[in-house]
């Protein structure tokens, strides 16, 4: 079956929708003209002017020096009439990252990109969460895979997995075997590789969870993993789009409602 995470996302901001709308402002800092970045932004604020949440998004040029940048950062984390910030990655590359990451306070990082904290689970955590309890799947005692370490979601979700699955296997995209899946019970997978992970490679009845996004050869949209062939297989299956991205955006905005209240 098809997870469908537009209707989980929806589901999430609806009971956003009953709490008392924050006050502050979300800020959101996009700096140079990427393209993917801007999209991605586009759909938070979606999101969020559903919500009625203040949402503003700060371009800063790509020709700022490390310390204009991380000043900059720093001072919208000290504005108290911001709640949360959103740093949106990748950042260009002549800028440290972690240094500009590191600009933004625990308290006001509604990514969880600086350090974790007790208050909120990163949003991809925090969708990975949210997608298990929609199908009723209990994490533990599960063999588990990831493929893909990356800093916004392979490495959150390694995190929150860690010491509540049976046994818990990272692989990265350069060292991707297919048999190291094969007897996995769920796969969540964040590469960017189009169609990296096949049915065949897929346990009977496993859950597979895709947070991967890129394009083929042939233009077209699609996730880590061949949607026709996993879906002959495995139990339950996120499409792309429509599956994990909206509600990490979701969970993102819930994210921002618990730093912002």
């Amino acid at each position: 079956m098809l997870i469908d995470g537009s209707a989980v996302a929806h589901k999430i901001l609806a009971e956003l929708s009953k709490q008392p709308t924050p006050t502050k402002e979300l800020a959101a800092v996009l700096v140079g003209d990427d393209a993917a970045s801007l999209s991605f932004l586009k759909q938070k604020k979606a999101a969020a002017d559903l919500l009625g949440i203040k949402f503003k998004l700060y371009r800063f040029s790509d020709s700022l020096s490390q310390h204009d940048l991380i000043a900059k950062v720093s001072a919208l984390s000290s504005d108290p009439s911001i709640g949360a910030m959103i740093v949106q990655l990748p950042l260009p590359p002549q800028f440290d990252r972690i240094a500009v990451l590191n600009a933004i306070g625990i308290a006001k990082d509604v990514d969880v990109l600086n350090g974790e904290t007790a208050k909120v689970l990163a949003p991809a955590a925090g969708s990975l969460q949210r997608l298990l309890k929609e199908i009723k799947f209990d994490v533990r005692d599960k063999q588990v895979v990831v493929v893909g370490s990356g800093m916004l979601i392979g490495r959150p979700i390694i995190s929150w997995l860690m010491g509540q699955v049976q046994q818990l296997t990272v692989v990265n995209k350069g060292g991707y075997d297919p048999k190291i899946v094969r007897t996995a019970d769920l796969v969540v997978t964040g590469t960017g590789v189009p169609r990296l992970i096949r049915g065949e490679h897929i346990k009977k009845g496993a859950i597979v969870i895709d947070y991967g996004y890129g394009r083929d050869e042939e233009d077209q949209l699609t996730g880590d993993v061949d949607l026709k062939s996993v879906q002959r297989v495995a139990s339950y299956v996120t499409p792309t789009p429509g599956g994990t991205g909206p509600v990490v955006v979701a969970m993102l905005l819930a994210n921002f409602y618990k730093l912002a209240s």
